[in-house]
């Protein structure tokens, strides 16, 4: 792809986000629409609590993207440690490399092909953009350097939120659940925000639960959790 193909994509990527009104959901929305792909979604790290999906353009998206954060492992996760993109040929038959996200993922009936590619600014880490196809194989290299550009203009979006536009880029509602979760545990066990995290997770995969769900009991009061 040329220079003038890149071009060519950064405006139109720039005008979908527009169009869509800006804020995380519309460049979820625009990497769809620029890019040969079904889904999309959008991983952050926050802290503590490790990478957390702030934005997905489906169900299909939300589910994978959960199934990362409670198992604290999978392709997103491994595309930021190593800062490269990595490549999922079926969902379905595919994730031996990371043995707690294909457990998470077993039963649910997802298929497909997978691409995590990092977003980073520098040696800062911020995240990944996920993109799901509906074909099983092996992601070609036009596909892959036409996602690290995307990627690019995704990093460019997260660095320029600001003002009255930050407001759409806040902390999606699953995100404060979980903290508030960790530090009701922190605080109850007396331990630090680190393993507050991982016993929240430790439960959820015992339990065959999301981290989400496991982390609104303990809002609840339903459940308490121990250290193990």
């Amino acid at each position: 792809m040329g220079t003038s193909r890149f071009d060519q994509l950064t405006g139109q990527f720039l005008l979908e986000v527009r169009e869509a009104g800006g804020g995380l959901p519309a460049v979820c929305a625009a990497c769809v629409r620029v890019l040969p792909v079904r889904r999309c979604a959008i991983v952050l790290e926050d802290g503590e609590a490790g990478l957390q999906p702030w934005c997905a353009s489906d169900d299909f998206a939300d589910l994978v993207e959960s199934a990362q954060a409670t198992a604290g492992e999978g392709p997103a996760l491994s595309a930021v440690a190593f800062g490269v993109p990595v490549s999922v040929i079926d969902l379905s038959v595919d994730c031996e490399r990371w043995p707690g996200f294909a457990e998470a993922l077993s039963g649910a009936g997802v298929s497909g092909s997978m691409l995590a590619v990092p977003l980073r600014l520098g040696g800062i880490r911020l995240g990944s953009v996920d993109l799901y196809r509906d074909a099983v194989g092996r992601n070609g290299p036009r596909f892959i350097a036409t996602a690290l550009h995307v990627a690019d203009l995704v990093t460019a979006s997260l660095v320029l939120a600001a003002g009255d536009a930050a407001q759409q880029w806040a902390q999606p509602p699953s995100a404060r659940r979980i903290h508030q979760a960790a530090g009701m545990t922190s605080a109850r066990l007396g331990i630090d925000l680190a393993d507050a995290y991982a016993c929240l997770r430790g439960y959820a995969f015992a339990h065959g639960l999301s981290l989400m769900q496991v982390s609104q009991r303990v809002i609840d009061r339903e459940v308490c959790i121990e250290v193990e």
